[in-house]
């Protein structure tokens, strides 16, 4: 069985179980027989620079393993987090997946099982959007604030240079940095599923096989520099139909940072507007 279908398999498994012993009923027994295959099957990916895609399209290759990898790790982080804002309603996501549902494990479990699987955690630093994803803003009073961690919600992991998951966290900033009701409530790009927000992947809107011809999105972080989603061509100020993407460049490049909106944008025309693609910034001495 390739490492894709072992790893949807899981996912099957966790979002159908019921009762609270998911872990040793489900999660460990499936990591004594399949993580060494799936952690092996990935590592070419740790290293910036380290794999590309073949021209010729492999079902199941390593950034659709790596994708149905990152829905295991958002159904295990989904109870962690909290619930959408009163008046939200429910997402097109939540709809479909019915994921209040899912079970339940600890943060000491969620790591220790991605641990086998080759995974480290993130650890405290200070704010940075690569690292860290932001669940709730409290707004400073002053607008010039940087941006303070406040609490983590969930743990963040890393694969070697490549990141797999964010940290979860509380902050406290300025309006010029981040904006409350924005930068934690507007849609979130390139995730599969939150709680207390909207996400969206490529594979909504798909059915069967399908939703899991998705593809991982990859960052790295070097010595020098962030890399952010580099499979994707050049950033660009227009889309794939050569249309204005209607943000500027600034704005362009929160969004890709971000993975959402941080603040109110200058042209309505790009609200809707998704990251658009390769972006690379020097790291900060």
């Amino acid at each position: 069985m390739i490492p894709a279908l072992r790893v949807r398999g899981l996912f099957c498994a966790l979002v159908n179980h019921q009762g609270g012993d998911v872990f040793p009923a489900v999660v460990e027994p499936w990591l004594d027989e399949h993580a060494d295959v799936v952690r092996e099957a990935l590592a070419p990916l740790a290293a910036f620079g380290g794999w590309k895609r073949p021209t010729e399209y492999e079902f199941g290759d390593l950034l659709e393993t790596a994708y149905a990898l990152s829905r295991v790790s958002d159904a295990l982080i989904y109870k962690f987090q909290p619930v959408s804002p009163p008046g939200s309603g429910i997402t097109w996501a939540q709809d479909i997946h019915q994921p209040e549902r899912w079970p339940q494990i600890t943060r000491d479990q969620y790591l220790a099982a991605f641990t086998r699987l080759g995974m480290t955690p993130i650890g405290e630093a200070a704010f940075e959007p690569f690292f860290h994803e932001v669940v709730h803003v409290e707004q400073d009073e002053h607008p010039k604030a940087p941006v303070q961690i406040t609490g983590t919600v969930w743990p963040g992991l890393m694969f070697g240079e490549m990141l797999f998951s964010r940290v979860g966290v509380r902050v406290r900033a300025g309006a010029r940095y981040l904006v409350a009701g924005i930068a934690d409530q507007s849609p979130l790009h390139g995730v599969f599923m939150r709680r207390h927000r909207e996400s969206l992947d490529g594979s909504l809107g798909w059915a069967g096989n399908s939703q899991w011809k998705t593809d991982f999105r990859r960052d790295y972080v070097t010595d020098a520099a962030f890399h952010f989603a580099v499979d994707e061509a050049p950033d660009s100020d227009r889309n794939s139909f050569g249309e204005p993407r209607g943000l500027t460049p600034a704005e362009r490049s929160d969004l890709v940072r971000y993975r959402c909106r941080t603040r109110p944008i200058q042209d309505p025309a790009g609200l809707n507007t998704p990251p658009g693609g390769r972006l690379t910034l020097p790291r900060r001495p």
